[in-house]
Protein backbone atom coordinates (compact mmCIF):
# COMPACT_ATOMS: atom_id res chain seq x y z
CA UNK A 1 0.00 0.00 0.00
CA UNK A 2 1.79 3.51 -1.32
CA UNK A 3 1.59 6.32 0.67
CA UNK A 4 -0.82 8.81 -0.62
CA UNK A 5 0.53 12.58 -1.15
CA UNK A 6 -1.67 14.52 -3.89
CA UNK A 7 -0.87 16.35 -6.92
CA UNK A 8 1.30 18.69 -5.29
CA UNK A 9 3.01 16.11 -3.80
CA UNK A 10 3.16 14.45 -7.19
CA UNK A 11 5.06 17.48 -9.08
CA UNK A 12 7.59 17.61 -6.02
CA UNK A 13 8.42 14.00 -7.10
CA UNK A 14 8.79 14.91 -10.77
CA UNK A 15 10.64 17.61 -10.14
CA UNK A 16 13.24 15.29 -8.65
CA UNK A 17 13.52 13.19 -11.25
CA UNK A 18 13.91 15.70 -13.55
CA UNK A 19 16.47 17.13 -12.04
CA UNK A 20 18.53 14.12 -11.78
CA UNK A 21 17.96 13.50 -15.81
CA UNK A 22 18.95 17.10 -16.38
CA UNK A 23 22.14 16.21 -14.35
CA UNK A 24 23.06 12.87 -15.62
CA UNK A 25 25.53 14.32 -18.16
CA UNK A 26 25.95 17.77 -16.55
CA UNK A 27 26.91 18.08 -12.82
CA UNK A 28 28.10 15.54 -9.93
CA UNK A 29 27.17 18.05 -7.60
CA UNK A 30 23.96 18.88 -9.16
CA UNK A 31 23.15 14.41 -8.72
CA UNK A 32 24.24 14.43 -4.96
CA UNK A 33 22.12 17.34 -4.28
CA UNK A 34 19.11 15.78 -6.61
CA UNK A 35 19.19 12.39 -5.01
CA UNK A 36 19.12 13.63 -1.70
CA UNK A 37 16.18 15.66 -2.30
CA UNK A 38 14.18 12.76 -3.41
CA UNK A 39 15.73 10.99 -0.34
CA UNK A 40 13.75 13.96 1.60
CA UNK A 41 10.57 13.66 -0.53
CA UNK A 42 10.81 9.94 0.45
CA UNK A 43 10.56 10.66 4.11
CA UNK A 44 8.12 13.85 4.19
CA UNK A 45 5.75 13.05 1.12
CA UNK A 46 2.44 12.47 2.55
CA UNK A 47 2.68 14.24 6.00
CA UNK A 48 0.16 16.92 6.72
CA UNK A 49 2.36 20.01 7.01
CA UNK A 50 -0.53 22.42 7.56
CA UNK A 51 -0.40 21.23 11.17
CA UNK A 52 2.91 20.31 11.78
CA UNK A 53 4.73 19.62 15.13
CA UNK A 54 8.04 18.08 16.12
CA UNK A 55 6.14 14.85 17.37
CA UNK A 56 4.03 14.43 14.21
CA UNK A 57 6.83 15.20 11.93
CA UNK A 58 8.71 12.46 13.79
CA UNK A 59 5.85 9.74 13.74
CA UNK A 60 4.92 11.04 10.17
CA UNK A 61 8.82 10.13 9.21
CA UNK A 62 8.27 6.68 11.04
CA UNK A 63 4.85 6.02 9.15
CA UNK A 64 6.34 6.83 5.57
CA UNK A 65 9.95 4.85 6.11
CA UNK A 66 7.73 1.73 7.30
CA UNK A 67 5.70 1.31 4.64
CA UNK A 68 7.92 2.62 1.63
CA UNK A 69 9.75 0.07 3.06
CA UNK A 70 7.56 -2.51 3.19
CA UNK A 71 6.20 -1.30 0.03
CA UNK A 72 9.98 -2.11 -1.43
CA UNK A 73 10.83 -5.22 0.70
CA UNK A 74 8.02 -6.98 -0.77
CA UNK A 75 8.78 -6.05 -4.40
CA UNK A 76 11.12 -8.86 -5.90
CA UNK A 77 12.44 -6.77 -8.77
CA UNK A 78 13.53 -3.89 -6.16
CA UNK A 79 15.56 -6.22 -3.96
CA UNK A 80 17.37 -8.35 -6.75
CA UNK A 81 18.21 -4.80 -7.96
CA UNK A 82 19.29 -3.48 -4.65
CA UNK A 83 21.57 -7.05 -4.28
CA UNK A 84 23.85 -5.44 -6.28
CA UNK A 85 24.76 -2.74 -3.59
CA UNK A 86 24.57 -5.56 -1.13
CA UNK A 87 26.79 -7.77 -2.93
CA UNK A 88 29.47 -4.58 -2.32
CA UNK A 89 28.60 -4.91 1.41
CA UNK A 90 29.00 -8.76 1.59
CA UNK A 91 32.34 -8.32 -0.05
CA UNK A 92 33.56 -6.22 3.57
CA UNK A 93 34.12 -9.70 4.49
CA UNK A 94 37.33 -10.26 2.11
CA UNK A 95 38.22 -6.41 2.50
CA UNK A 96 41.85 -5.04 4.04
CA UNK A 97 41.42 -1.47 2.31
CA UNK A 98 38.23 -0.54 4.25
CA UNK A 99 39.02 3.37 3.18
CA UNK A 100 39.17 2.33 -0.78
CA UNK A 101 36.01 -0.05 0.19
CA UNK A 102 33.88 3.05 1.91
CA UNK A 103 34.46 5.41 -0.91
CA UNK A 104 33.13 2.81 -3.41
CA UNK A 105 30.44 1.85 -1.22
CA UNK A 106 29.42 5.90 -1.42
CA UNK A 107 30.03 6.49 -5.00
CA UNK A 108 27.48 3.41 -5.54
CA UNK A 109 24.53 4.44 -3.04
CA UNK A 110 22.08 5.06 -6.07
CA UNK A 111 22.16 0.76 -6.41
CA UNK A 112 20.71 1.20 -3.15
CA UNK A 113 18.77 4.91 -2.56
CA UNK A 114 16.93 5.07 -5.90
CA UNK A 115 15.54 1.48 -6.80
CA UNK A 116 14.66 1.73 -3.00
CA UNK A 117 12.71 5.13 -3.62
CA UNK A 118 11.27 4.56 -7.30
CA UNK A 119 10.20 1.28 -6.52
CA UNK A 120 8.00 2.08 -3.54
CA UNK A 121 6.55 5.87 -5.01
CA UNK A 122 3.48 6.10 -7.16
CA UNK A 123 4.18 5.38 -10.90
CA UNK A 124 3.71 8.53 -13.22
CA UNK A 125 1.64 9.45 -16.04
CA UNK A 126 2.68 8.75 -19.80
CA UNK A 127 2.62 12.50 -19.47
CA UNK A 128 4.77 13.10 -16.81
CA UNK A 129 7.35 10.36 -17.65
CA UNK A 130 7.85 11.96 -21.22
CA UNK A 131 8.64 15.37 -19.57
CA UNK A 132 11.17 13.57 -17.86
CA UNK A 133 12.66 12.03 -20.90
CA UNK A 134 12.40 15.01 -22.80
CA UNK A 135 14.57 17.31 -19.96
CA UNK A 136 16.95 14.68 -20.57
CA UNK A 137 17.27 14.74 -23.96
CA UNK A 138 17.29 18.23 -23.51
CA UNK A 139 20.22 18.20 -21.27
CA UNK A 140 22.21 16.04 -23.43
CA UNK A 141 21.45 18.39 -26.41
CA UNK A 142 22.68 21.61 -24.45
CA UNK A 143 26.25 19.49 -23.42
CA UNK A 144 26.61 18.48 -27.05
CA UNK A 145 25.90 22.25 -27.91
CA UNK A 146 28.66 23.15 -26.17
CA UNK A 147 30.90 20.53 -27.23
CA UNK A 148 30.36 21.94 -30.85
CA UNK A 149 31.19 25.42 -30.06
CA UNK A 150 34.85 24.14 -28.76
CA UNK A 151 35.36 22.04 -32.07
CA UNK A 152 34.38 25.02 -34.13
CA UNK A 153 36.42 27.58 -31.67
CA UNK A 154 39.03 24.46 -31.79
CA UNK A 155 39.14 25.03 -27.87
CA UNK A 156 40.48 21.36 -27.48
CA UNK A 157 43.99 19.57 -27.26
CA UNK A 158 42.00 16.17 -26.93
CA UNK A 159 38.33 15.17 -28.76
CA UNK A 160 37.60 14.05 -25.27
CA UNK A 161 37.09 17.66 -24.03
CA UNK A 162 34.48 18.17 -26.05
CA UNK A 163 32.44 16.65 -22.84
CA UNK A 164 32.52 19.93 -21.04
CA UNK A 165 31.23 18.52 -17.49
CA UNK A 166 31.79 15.03 -17.46
CA UNK A 167 33.23 11.94 -18.90
CA UNK A 168 33.06 12.09 -23.05
CA UNK A 169 32.09 7.76 -22.67
CA UNK A 170 29.15 8.28 -20.17
CA UNK A 171 27.71 11.22 -22.06
CA UNK A 172 28.14 9.40 -25.63
CA UNK A 173 26.34 6.55 -23.62
CA UNK A 174 23.64 9.24 -23.01
CA UNK A 175 23.31 10.37 -26.71
CA UNK A 176 22.75 6.82 -27.80
CA UNK A 177 19.75 6.16 -25.48
CA UNK A 178 18.72 9.89 -26.88
CA UNK A 179 18.90 8.44 -29.88
CA UNK A 180 16.69 5.55 -29.11
CA UNK A 181 14.28 7.23 -27.03
CA UNK A 182 13.92 9.62 -29.79
CA UNK A 183 13.02 6.48 -32.37
CA UNK A 184 10.94 5.26 -30.01
CA UNK A 185 8.41 8.81 -29.82
CA UNK A 186 8.75 9.22 -33.74
CA UNK A 187 7.14 5.69 -34.19
CA UNK A 188 4.70 5.52 -31.38
CA UNK A 189 3.66 9.55 -30.41
CA UNK A 190 1.26 11.41 -32.26
CA UNK A 191 3.50 14.07 -32.90
CA UNK A 192 2.28 16.50 -36.03
CA UNK A 193 4.68 16.31 -38.79
CA UNK A 194 6.81 19.09 -37.42
CA UNK A 195 7.42 18.00 -34.25
CA UNK A 196 8.42 14.33 -36.13
CA UNK A 197 11.09 16.52 -38.55
CA UNK A 198 12.59 17.78 -35.86
CA UNK A 199 12.62 14.28 -33.82
CA UNK A 200 14.62 13.24 -37.27
CA UNK A 201 17.04 16.33 -36.82
CA UNK A 202 17.71 15.82 -33.18
CA UNK A 203 18.61 11.34 -34.47
CA UNK A 204 20.91 12.89 -36.88
CA UNK A 205 22.54 15.39 -34.68
CA UNK A 206 23.42 12.92 -31.96
CA UNK A 207 24.66 10.28 -34.34
CA UNK A 208 27.05 12.91 -35.75
CA UNK A 209 28.20 13.67 -32.60
CA UNK A 210 28.94 10.39 -31.36
CA UNK A 211 30.81 10.16 -34.57
CA UNK A 212 32.33 13.43 -33.76
CA UNK A 213 33.39 12.75 -30.32
CA UNK A 214 35.32 9.40 -31.80
CA UNK A 215 33.01 7.06 -29.56
CA UNK A 216 34.00 4.31 -31.01
CA UNK A 217 32.00 2.06 -28.12
CA UNK A 218 28.40 4.24 -28.71
CA UNK A 219 28.96 3.52 -32.53
CA UNK A 220 29.06 0.12 -31.97
CA UNK A 221 26.06 -0.06 -30.03
CA UNK A 222 24.08 2.04 -32.12
CA UNK A 223 25.01 -0.75 -34.91
CA UNK A 224 24.35 -3.69 -32.98
CA UNK A 225 21.11 -2.10 -31.68
CA UNK A 226 19.69 -0.36 -34.75
CA UNK A 227 19.98 -4.07 -37.03
CA UNK A 228 18.72 -5.87 -33.98
CA UNK A 229 15.65 -3.97 -34.21
CA UNK A 230 15.66 -3.82 -38.00
CA UNK A 231 15.84 -7.85 -37.82
CA UNK A 232 12.55 -8.07 -35.23
CA UNK A 233 10.72 -5.95 -37.61
CA UNK A 234 11.26 -8.38 -40.27
CA UNK A 235 10.37 -10.82 -37.86
CA UNK A 236 7.14 -9.83 -37.24
CA UNK A 237 6.20 -8.17 -40.49
CA UNK A 238 4.33 -10.96 -42.89
CA UNK A 239 5.12 -8.80 -46.27
CA UNK A 240 8.01 -10.72 -47.77
CA UNK A 241 8.57 -7.24 -49.99
CA UNK A 242 8.90 -5.54 -46.68
CA UNK A 243 11.06 -8.19 -45.40
CA UNK A 244 13.13 -8.20 -48.48
CA UNK A 245 13.99 -4.56 -48.43
CA UNK A 246 14.85 -4.74 -45.22
CA UNK A 247 17.25 -7.49 -45.32
CA UNK A 248 18.76 -5.52 -48.28
CA UNK A 249 18.74 -2.49 -46.71
CA UNK A 250 21.02 -4.22 -43.58
CA UNK A 251 23.08 -6.03 -45.63
CA UNK A 252 24.00 -2.97 -47.38
CA UNK A 253 24.89 -1.02 -44.63
CA UNK A 254 27.15 -3.64 -43.00
CA UNK A 255 29.21 -3.98 -46.78
CA UNK A 256 29.44 -0.45 -46.79
CA UNK A 257 30.58 -0.27 -42.96
CA UNK A 258 32.83 -2.99 -43.78
CA UNK A 259 34.61 -1.51 -47.22
CA UNK A 260 34.55 2.06 -45.29
CA UNK A 261 36.95 0.59 -42.75
CA UNK A 262 39.54 -1.50 -45.67
CA UNK A 263 39.57 1.66 -47.12
CA UNK A 264 40.31 3.49 -44.17
CA UNK A 265 42.92 1.28 -43.40
CA UNK A 266 44.14 0.50 -47.09
CA UNK A 267 44.89 4.31 -47.39
CA UNK A 268 46.78 4.46 -44.02
CA UNK A 269 48.97 1.29 -44.54
CA UNK A 270 49.95 1.94 -48.28
CA UNK A 271 52.12 4.91 -48.85
CA UNK A 272 52.41 6.60 -52.59
CA UNK A 273 54.74 4.73 -54.70
CA UNK A 274 57.98 6.71 -54.41
CA UNK A 275 59.96 7.24 -57.57
CA UNK A 276 63.47 7.93 -56.59
CA UNK A 277 64.52 9.95 -59.93
CA UNK A 278 61.67 12.76 -58.79
CA UNK A 279 62.95 13.43 -55.47
CA UNK A 280 64.74 16.27 -54.66
CA UNK A 281 68.43 15.78 -52.88
CA UNK A 282 68.50 19.37 -51.19
CA UNK A 283 66.51 21.91 -49.07
CA UNK A 284 66.24 25.28 -50.42
CA UNK A 285 68.92 26.30 -47.88
CA UNK A 286 71.20 23.36 -49.56
CA UNK A 287 71.22 20.98 -47.15
CA UNK A 288 70.44 17.47 -47.97
CA UNK A 289 67.74 15.22 -47.28
CA UNK A 290 67.67 12.08 -45.84
CA UNK A 291 64.92 9.11 -46.80
CA UNK A 292 64.55 6.64 -44.05
CA UNK A 293 61.32 4.01 -44.69
CA UNK A 294 62.48 1.91 -42.25
CA UNK A 295 63.48 3.82 -38.49
CA UNK A 296 60.10 5.97 -39.51
CA UNK A 297 56.56 4.60 -39.22
CA UNK A 298 53.51 5.66 -41.72
CA UNK A 299 51.72 8.59 -40.67
CA UNK A 300 48.27 9.34 -42.37
CA UNK A 301 49.30 7.05 -45.71
CA UNK A 302 52.93 9.22 -45.81
CA UNK A 303 56.31 7.62 -44.92
CA UNK A 304 57.40 10.09 -41.51
CA UNK A 305 60.94 9.32 -42.72
CA UNK A 306 60.71 11.25 -45.96
CA UNK A 307 62.16 14.44 -46.77
CA UNK A 308 63.93 14.44 -43.40
CA UNK A 309 66.83 17.30 -42.99
CA UNK A 310 66.29 17.14 -39.14
CA UNK A 311 68.93 20.10 -37.75
CA UNK A 312 67.54 22.29 -40.36
CA UNK A 313 63.89 21.19 -39.09
CA UNK A 314 65.31 21.56 -35.50
CA UNK A 315 67.01 24.83 -35.93
CA UNK A 316 63.85 26.13 -37.59
CA UNK A 317 61.44 25.15 -35.10
CA UNK A 318 63.59 25.84 -31.97
CA UNK A 319 63.05 29.41 -33.79
CA UNK A 320 59.50 29.56 -33.30
CA UNK A 321 58.62 27.72 -30.40
CA UNK A 322 59.73 28.22 -26.36
CA UNK A 323 59.64 24.17 -25.89
CA UNK A 324 62.78 23.62 -27.28
CA UNK A 325 63.86 20.40 -29.18
CA UNK A 326 67.87 19.53 -29.35
CA UNK A 327 67.99 16.08 -30.50
CA UNK A 328 65.66 13.05 -31.92
CA UNK A 329 65.68 11.95 -28.57
CA UNK A 330 63.63 15.25 -26.68
CA UNK A 331 60.04 15.24 -25.88
CA UNK A 332 58.88 17.27 -29.03
CA UNK A 333 60.42 15.29 -31.53
CA UNK A 334 58.20 12.81 -33.08
CA UNK A 335 55.35 14.97 -32.73
CA UNK A 336 56.70 17.85 -34.96
CA UNK A 337 58.00 15.22 -37.10
CA UNK A 338 54.22 13.49 -37.35
CA UNK A 339 52.83 16.46 -37.35
CA UNK A 340 54.19 18.01 -40.08
CA UNK A 341 53.71 14.55 -42.07
CA UNK A 342 50.24 15.15 -41.56
CA UNK A 343 50.01 17.86 -43.16
CA UNK A 344 51.89 16.84 -45.98
CA UNK A 345 54.83 18.88 -45.36
CA UNK A 346 58.91 18.54 -45.54
CA UNK A 347 60.25 18.34 -42.25
CA UNK A 348 62.72 21.37 -42.83
CA UNK A 349 63.03 24.92 -42.39
CA UNK A 350 60.12 25.47 -45.29
CA UNK A 351 57.79 23.11 -43.72
CA UNK A 352 58.19 24.74 -40.44
CA UNK A 353 57.98 27.96 -41.52
CA UNK A 354 54.02 26.98 -43.55
CA UNK A 355 53.06 25.79 -39.43
CA UNK A 356 50.07 28.19 -38.59
CA UNK A 357 50.82 29.49 -34.68
CA UNK A 358 48.02 27.35 -33.98
CA UNK A 359 50.00 24.12 -35.82
CA UNK A 360 52.95 25.40 -33.18
CA UNK A 361 50.75 26.01 -29.97
CA UNK A 362 49.57 22.07 -30.81
CA UNK A 363 52.50 20.30 -31.06
CA UNK A 364 53.71 22.01 -28.13
CA UNK A 365 50.85 20.50 -26.48
CA UNK A 366 51.62 17.24 -27.64
CA UNK A 367 49.15 16.80 -30.54
CA UNK A 368 51.26 14.49 -33.23
CA UNK A 369 48.61 15.15 -35.98
CA UNK A 370 46.66 17.92 -37.35
CA UNK A 371 43.59 15.76 -38.36
CA UNK A 372 43.18 15.12 -34.67
CA UNK A 373 42.33 18.67 -33.84
CA UNK A 374 41.02 19.81 -37.53
CA UNK A 375 39.35 16.43 -38.37
CA UNK A 376 38.38 14.68 -36.09
CA UNK A 377 35.80 11.89 -36.14
CA UNK A 378 35.54 8.18 -37.22
CA UNK A 379 38.23 7.98 -39.37
CA UNK A 380 40.78 9.76 -37.30
CA UNK A 381 39.67 7.54 -34.42
CA UNK A 382 40.37 4.36 -36.90
CA UNK A 383 43.77 6.11 -37.49
CA UNK A 384 44.75 6.61 -33.89
CA UNK A 385 43.80 2.74 -33.07
CA UNK A 386 46.42 1.94 -36.14
CA UNK A 387 49.25 3.91 -34.57
CA UNK A 388 48.83 2.59 -30.81
CA UNK A 389 49.02 -1.28 -32.62
CA UNK A 390 51.63 -0.45 -34.38
CA UNK A 391 53.62 1.17 -30.83
CA UNK A 392 52.23 -1.71 -29.28
CA UNK A 393 53.10 -4.54 -31.69
CA UNK A 394 56.38 -3.09 -31.40
CA UNK A 395 57.32 -3.37 -27.86
CA UNK A 396 54.17 -3.57 -26.04
CA UNK A 397 53.85 0.34 -24.89
CA UNK A 398 50.24 0.52 -24.40
CA UNK A 399 50.45 4.24 -23.08
CA UNK A 400 48.72 6.77 -24.65
CA UNK A 401 46.37 4.50 -26.61
CA UNK A 402 43.10 3.95 -24.66
CA UNK A 403 42.33 0.63 -26.90
CA UNK A 404 45.23 -0.91 -25.79
CA UNK A 405 45.79 0.35 -22.41
CA UNK A 406 42.54 -2.10 -21.91
CA UNK A 407 43.99 -5.02 -23.16
CA UNK A 408 46.73 -4.67 -20.53
CA UNK A 409 43.59 -4.01 -18.14
CA UNK A 410 42.25 -7.31 -19.50
CA UNK A 411 45.15 -9.40 -18.78
CA UNK A 412 45.62 -8.02 -15.49
CA UNK A 413 42.37 -8.59 -14.68
CA UNK A 414 42.14 -12.34 -15.67
CA UNK A 415 45.63 -12.89 -13.64
CA UNK A 416 43.97 -11.41 -10.61
CA UNK A 417 40.56 -13.73 -11.34
CA UNK A 418 42.89 -16.84 -11.47
CA UNK A 419 44.45 -16.18 -8.17
CA UNK A 420 40.85 -15.75 -6.25
CA UNK A 421 38.52 -17.67 -8.77
CA UNK A 422 35.56 -18.37 -6.46
CA UNK A 423 35.23 -15.07 -4.00
CA UNK A 424 37.35 -12.46 -5.57
CA UNK A 425 39.96 -9.78 -3.37
CA UNK A 426 36.50 -8.04 -1.70
CA UNK A 427 35.27 -4.79 -2.38
CA UNK A 428 38.24 -2.65 -0.92
CA UNK A 429 41.08 -4.37 -2.55
CA UNK A 430 40.16 -4.12 -5.90
CA UNK A 431 43.12 -0.97 -6.55
CA UNK A 432 45.32 -3.11 -4.11
CA UNK A 433 45.13 -6.22 -6.11
CA UNK A 434 45.66 -4.26 -9.62
CA UNK A 435 48.65 -2.33 -8.18
CA UNK A 436 50.10 -5.95 -6.90
CA UNK A 437 50.30 -7.08 -10.51
CA UNK A 438 51.55 -4.10 -11.96
CA UNK A 439 54.55 -4.42 -9.91
CA UNK A 440 54.79 -7.90 -9.87
CA UNK A 441 54.61 -8.51 -14.16
CA UNK A 442 57.02 -4.76 -14.77
CA UNK A 443 54.07 -3.40 -16.71
CA UNK A 444 55.19 -0.70 -19.21
CA UNK A 445 52.06 1.35 -17.92
CA UNK A 446 53.03 4.78 -16.46
CA UNK A 447 51.59 5.39 -13.23
CA UNK A 448 48.70 7.27 -14.31
CA UNK A 449 47.93 4.60 -16.67
CA UNK A 450 47.54 1.31 -14.29
CA UNK A 451 43.65 1.51 -13.82
CA UNK A 452 40.94 -0.97 -13.46
CA UNK A 453 39.22 -3.54 -15.56
CA UNK A 454 37.64 -0.67 -17.60
CA UNK A 455 35.45 -4.47 -18.32
CA UNK A 456 32.21 -4.17 -15.65
CA UNK A 457 32.36 -7.78 -15.95
CA UNK A 458 35.63 -8.65 -14.66
CA UNK A 459 35.49 -5.92 -12.49
CA UNK A 460 32.72 -7.59 -10.68
CA UNK A 461 34.17 -10.85 -11.16
CA UNK A 462 37.89 -9.14 -9.78
CA UNK A 463 36.37 -8.11 -6.39
CA UNK A 464 33.59 -11.17 -6.04
CA UNK A 465 34.62 -13.82 -7.90
CA UNK A 466 32.43 -16.02 -10.42
CA UNK A 467 29.86 -16.18 -7.54
CA UNK A 468 29.51 -12.35 -7.36
CA UNK A 469 29.58 -12.34 -11.42
CA UNK A 470 26.49 -14.84 -11.62
CA UNK A 471 24.77 -12.63 -8.47
CA UNK A 472 25.18 -9.53 -10.79
CA UNK A 473 23.98 -10.77 -14.21
CA UNK A 474 20.99 -12.39 -12.19
CA UNK A 475 20.22 -9.19 -10.95
CA UNK A 476 20.97 -7.26 -13.96
CA UNK A 477 18.46 -9.60 -15.72
CA UNK A 478 15.92 -10.47 -13.24
CA UNK A 479 13.10 -7.83 -14.48
CA UNK A 480 12.67 -9.15 -17.51
CA UNK A 481 12.01 -12.29 -16.36
CA UNK A 482 9.90 -11.65 -13.35
CA UNK A 483 7.22 -9.35 -15.03
CA UNK A 484 6.22 -9.10 -19.00
CA UNK A 485 5.15 -5.81 -18.50
CA UNK A 486 9.16 -4.92 -18.51
CA UNK A 487 9.71 -6.49 -21.98
CA UNK A 488 9.57 -3.26 -23.24
CA UNK A 489 11.10 -1.36 -25.74
CA UNK A 490 12.34 1.77 -23.57
CA UNK A 491 13.84 -0.92 -20.94
CA UNK A 492 15.36 -3.50 -23.40
CA UNK A 493 17.16 -0.93 -25.43
CA UNK A 494 18.61 1.07 -21.75
CA UNK A 495 19.74 -2.09 -20.70
CA UNK A 496 21.36 -4.05 -23.84
CA UNK A 497 23.09 -0.32 -23.81
CA UNK A 498 24.50 -0.98 -20.32
CA UNK A 499 25.42 -3.96 -20.66
CA UNK A 500 27.21 -3.62 -23.93
CA UNK A 501 28.95 -0.67 -22.56
CA UNK A 502 30.39 -2.76 -19.70
CA UNK A 503 32.27 -4.71 -22.24
CA UNK A 504 34.47 -1.63 -22.44
CA UNK A 505 33.59 0.80 -19.48
CA UNK A 506 33.31 -0.06 -15.55
CA UNK A 507 30.40 1.68 -16.07
CA UNK A 508 29.38 1.36 -12.02
CA UNK A 509 32.82 2.56 -10.53
CA UNK A 510 32.29 5.95 -11.33
CA UNK A 511 29.28 8.33 -9.77
CA UNK A 512 27.74 9.76 -13.11
CA UNK A 513 28.02 5.95 -14.89
CA UNK A 514 25.85 4.38 -11.59
CA UNK A 515 23.53 6.97 -11.37
CA UNK A 516 22.68 6.72 -14.98
CA UNK A 517 22.35 2.95 -14.91
CA UNK A 518 20.83 2.78 -11.62
CA UNK A 519 18.30 5.56 -11.84
CA UNK A 520 17.31 4.44 -15.65
CA UNK A 521 16.69 1.30 -14.94
CA UNK A 522 14.43 1.73 -11.77
CA UNK A 523 12.65 4.41 -13.97
CA UNK A 524 12.35 2.30 -16.45
CA UNK A 525 10.46 -0.35 -14.60
CA UNK A 526 9.06 1.41 -11.20
CA UNK A 527 7.91 4.69 -12.55
CA UNK A 528 6.79 4.56 -16.06
CA UNK A 529 2.61 3.45 -15.30
CA UNK A 530 2.38 0.86 -18.21
CA UNK A 531 -0.85 0.98 -17.42
CA UNK A 532 -1.36 4.25 -19.16
CA UNK A 533 1.08 3.27 -22.37
CA UNK A 534 -0.28 0.42 -23.60
CA UNK A 535 2.61 1.23 -26.65
CA UNK A 536 5.37 0.13 -23.97
CA UNK A 537 4.14 -3.39 -24.72
CA UNK A 538 6.46 -4.94 -27.34
CA UNK A 539 10.50 -4.48 -28.05
CA UNK A 540 8.97 -3.04 -31.85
Amino acid sequence: MKVEYGKTGTYFYLVGLILIAIFIPTSKFGLSVSQFYLLALWLLLGINMRTLTFKSLFHGICYNVKTRFNDFIHNKVAVFMVSIYLLHLLGLVFTSDFQYAFRDLRIKLPLLLLPMILSSMKPLSKKHSDTVLWFFIASVLFVTILGFVKYLRRDFVDVRELSVFVSHIRVSLCMVFSIFILGYYLVKRRYNLLIKGLIVILMLWFLWQIMLWESFIGIVIVSILTVSILLISIMRNKNMVVRISVIAMVVIVLLSMICYLYDVIHRYRTPERIVVEQLDTHTKLGNPYVFDTISYRIEDGRYVGMYLSIDEMINAWNARSDKKINSIYDDGYGSLVRYLTSKDLRKDAEGVSQLTDDDVMNIENGIANFNYIENPGLKTRIMKIMVAYDNYADDRDANGSSVFQRVEYIKASLNIIKENPIMGVGTGDISVAFNDYYEKSNSKLTRENRLRSHNQYLAITVAFGVVGLIWFLSSMLYPLFADKKNINYLYIVFLLIMMLSMLTEDTLETQIGVTLFAFFNSFLVFTINSDTDTDTDSLT
